[in-house]
């Protein structure tokens, strides 16, 4: 069973609707405004000057009903099973790119928070069924800065 969020949301204090947190002995209540809209900041990746900050992505779907971007089943799989960003967010440091890029070991072309690694091992079948779910939430515009990807719901 996943949790997609606990991280898929705009941060802790926002997932659980006011007087909602059951962390606080409250009835438990999710925050239906931030629900899967992406914006929690993991804060940088590393700790030097221009790391780059690790943002979730809004999974809600777009202005065209599909989930996570708008992205068709094809990909959604691919991030699952490859963990993959297909948006490059994140840059590869490199002899021409060195700020606000990934050195090695990390590898820029991968999610580095997402748990893929483990979600990799779901079936197809069960990793349709996250996606067919993503596509029949409300579209929540998100998420806000300091991330470079923005849900156009209209």
């Amino acid at each position: 069973m996943a949790a997609c969020n606990d991280c898929h949301d705009a941060g802790p204090q926002t997932q659980y609707a006011p007087g909602g947190n059951p962390f606080f002995g409250q009835p438990k209540k999710i925050n239906s405004a931030t629900y899967l809209g992406g914006g929690q900041d993991f804060g940088p990746l590393l700790p030097t000057p221009g790391s780059p900050h690790i943002v979730s992505r809004n999974l809600t779907p777009d202005k065209t009903g599909l989930p996570e971007g708008g992205r068709p089943f094809s990909e959604f799989l691919e991030i699952m099973k490859t963990g993959v960003d297909l948006d490059h967010v994140h840059r590869q440091c490199s002899s021409t790119v060195t700020t606000n890029c990934l050195p090695p070991p990390f590898d820029g072309n991968l999610l580095q928070i997402m748990p893929w690694p483990t979600f990799q091992n779901m079936s197809e079948h069960d990793i349709r069924t996250i996606y067919e779910y993503l596509s029949a939430i409300p579209c929540i515009e998100g998420p806000p800065p300091p991330s470079q990807l923005h849900n156009d719901c209209q």
